[in-house]
């Protein structure tokens, strides 16, 4: 890789990729369904380039086929992929926005589209295995002008509006950065051990086409579909036609038809993401509009971000609550001061009596309680609702023709009628929440829409872990806790609570990324941070999933790269604060493993901190790894964390990876050496200790598997 196309991936990598708010919007809408599929959001995230990059850096492997994708985005799993949006989003609304860089990023999400369309009627029509493989070629071809327009976020669209219709652009590049789009693309793609072919795809998408007649059917499809996007719209595109016939033999005819299909595809999905271009057709008032409605979608992410930031803090003071009658109390509160309603009224369901059964947020009437109403429909709006599964207004529907019931609780609530949102958890039925409303609220609900059924989604959350206390109808005691429920319960609490700070870290270190130079030595321990933040996330995820079968991704590692990076972080944080120096002997003949870099990431991390925390000042801790250990026949790699202290005490070490065992005080729980004992064993290694007055060592030896 050229020197200038890494200083380029230096400032800036795929996290940091713009996305249009249109798409934006789309996604973070999808993520607040809790009923979305993993294809739902690899529908999405496949019509974007810049998600899609983001999507193969953070799962670290080949996602470029739908199939991939979708298994990609499952390992990831909801609250990752959520986060993603969220943090585009707010990295997205802090960086600089006008109508000459919304116009670059329509114009090169429309081009990436196209082109995806058009390579994957390519792969087709000739035959080629992977038509997935295509489609990516074509959507990701153009992704590292997204990368320099990132690094280069002042100079290179303004570079790229001066350029007339016949300049190439790669030309300008070279000439004004020192590099190319297709460079960097095709660096960016094997810095992420993506399929290489792909990263030749993108690498020669502007070759020659009399340079291509022997090359790989990928990078033929990704030129070829290049070009014809390019041309899309030339009276006169003769240079593609010939290369059409070529390349593969196709007649004019047969490209007018792709061409045409693929036209009609964009207008298709720019529907769907409700993206409107400007063209030489379009007048005046036209242009306007939607040069307005790219506002629009600007101001519509910034309430997306404000909308996220009031629900965390809903779910903070939630989470933090226990028993029924402080539960109900902070909910009418939270209802008052997010949406001005004063009045509501829960309704749970009952599946034993298949009812559901009123349960006051006040204390006023305690006659409102014998209220049950059957799961039926036309029984009331609240059983609607719920049946519905979407909010019901009394206004809708003629007084007259309201149940009894309905108009009793509107009565009740002192209002002129109710507003039912259904609460409901993985599709399972939790109750109704009915909010007594006037007329003229509204239309300013109806403004909040999403923000009230995000609402009525946490609510149904919180509820759903709590229902033993509602359904008991008292606070419950300890004689009536199954201690493992509770454990379990309070497990699912602080997973949540874990997840609230780190994703507002996030976003902060994303504004902060924004904020600084890209080419400042702080980006580079900003991205350590935000990789140990996605792996705390991975953690989080497989312990909130108990039915989660934990399958260690084996991708290439880097072993001596990882150790040296952690490292370097650790030097200016954990070393620093106990005054402990490090020394590395990495073996660089080791080629990369196939192995599960967070387990390895953790088992590193684990034995170094309890290394520094056993050492007393000036203390030291040698690491070294070793290719080539032969145990019992086999091939295995070592890695050696060794310091300079007192040792473990002999009566420790016949239990030393039982938890609870520590020598290192109060405040220490000893599950450090447990937790890399089991990684060690997913891994199907073995590790081993030697400790003496003169120092202790750890010794981690992993089977050897690469990709020779």
């Amino acid at each position: 890789m050229q020197n200038d196309t890494v200083q380029v991936l230096q400032k800036t990598d795929a996290d940091k990729l713009p996305t249009l708010p249109h798409v934006l919007l789309h996604l973070l809408d999808a993520c607040q369904n809790e009923n979305v599929s993993y294809e739902q959001l690899a529908n999405v995230i496949s019509k974007d380039p810049a998600l899609c990059v983001k999507i193969i850096s953070a799962c670290g492997a080949d996602c470029t086929s739908k199939d991939n994708l979708e298994q990609s985005l499952a390992r990831l799993g909801i609250n990752t992929i959520k986060s993603i949006a969220i943090t585009s989003a707010v990295q997205q609304f802090f960086s600089r926005s006008n109508q000459e860089r919304t116009a670059f990023f329509k114009q090169h999400w429309r081009h990436s589209v196209f082109s995806a369309c058009v390579a994957q009627q390519l792969a087709e029509y000739i035959n080629y295995n992977h038509p997935d493989e295509a489609w990516y070629a074509g959507l990701l071809h153009d992704a590292g002008q997204l990368v320099m327009e990132a690094a280069y976020p002042d100079r290179y669209t303004a570079a790229f509006a001066r350029l007339s219709e016949d300049d190439y652009f790669h030309d300008m590049e070279a000439e004004e950065f020192d590099s190319t789009h297709y460079d960097v693309g095709a660096g960016l793609f094997r810095k992420h051990s993506v399929n290489p072919f792909l990263a030749d795809a993108i690498m020669y998408h502007h070759e020659p086409i009399s340079k291509l007649l022997d090359a790989h059917p990928l990078v033929k499809i990704a030129n070829l579909s290049n070009l014809l996007g390019r041309e899309q719209f030339n009276e006169n595109p003769t240079e593609a036609l010939a290369a059409a016939e070529q390349l593969f033999g196709l007649s004019a005819t047969l490209v007018e038809g792709l061409l045409k299909n693929c036209n009609d595809t964009v207008a298709q999905v720019a529907a769907e993401f409700e993206i409107d271009f400007i063209n030489d057709e379009s007048d005046s008032d036209t242009n306007k509009k939607i040069e307005a409605n790219d506002q629009l979608k600007q101001v519509q992410l910034a309430e997306q971000i404000r909308n996220i930031a009031m629900l965390d803090g809903v779910h903070q003071h939630l989470s933090r609550i226990e028993g029924k009658k402080a539960l109900l109390q902070a909910l009418k509160q939270n209802i008052t001061i997010l949406f001005g309603i004063s009045n509501c009224t829960l309704f749970l369901y009952d599946a034993a009596t298949d009812k559901l059964q009123a349960v006051s947020t006040a204390e006023s009437d305690p006659h409102l309680t014998d209220l049950q109403i059957p799961l039926e429909t036309g029984r009331s709006i609240i059983t609607d609702a719920l049946l519905d599964m979407s909010e019901v207004s009394s206004f809708d529907i003629a007084r007259e023709e309201l149940s009894v019931v309905d108009r009793q609780l509107i009565g009740l609530n002192n209002m002129e009628g109710l507003l039912c949102m259904p609460l409901i958890v993985h599709n399972a039925a939790i109750g109704t929440l009915a909010l007594g409303v006037d007329e003229a609220q509204m239309p300013s609900l109806q403004k909040q829409r999403s923000l009230l059924k995000r609402f009525a989604n946490e609510i149904a959350n919180t509820i759903s872990s709590s229902l033993s206390e509602f359904r008991d109808g008292e606070e419950a005691g300890d004689d009536s806790i199954d201690p493992d429920q509770e454990l379990k319960s309070r497990a699912r609490e602080v997973i949540h609570e874990v997840r609230n700070p780190l994703s507002i870290i996030n976003n902060y270190l994303e504004i902060l990324g924004v904020k600084l130079e890209g080419d400042d030595p702080a980006q580079q321990d900003l991205e350590t941070i935000r990789s140990e933040i996605y792996r705390i996330n991975t953690i989080l995820e497989r312990l909130s999933e108990p039915n989660h079968v934990e399958t260690s991704l084996t991708v290439p590692v880097d072993v001596n790269a990882l150790i040296a990076d952690l490292s370097h972080m650790f030097q200016t944080s954990l070393f620093a604060a106990h005054d402990i120096e490090i020394s590395l002997n990495l073996d660089d003949t080791m080629p990369p493993m196939l192995t599960s870099e967070d387990a390895v990431k953790q088992i590193y991390t684990n034995l170094v901190k309890n290394a520094v925390e056993a050492l007393p000042a000036e203390g030291l801790v040698m690491v070294y790894t070793q290719d080539q250990v032969n145990v019992d026949g086999k091939a295995h790699f070592e890695i050696c964390v060794a310091d300079d202290g007192p040792g473990i005490p002999a009566e420790i070490l016949p239990d030393l990876f039982t938890p609870v065992q520590t020598t290192k005080g109060e405040g220490h729980a000893g599950l450090g050496l447990t937790i890399v004992k089991n990684l060690v064993n997913e891994l199907h290694g073995s590790i081993s200790c030697r400790s003496s007055d003169k120092g202790t060592s750890f010794h981690i030896l992993l089977p050897r598997n690469t990709q020779e």
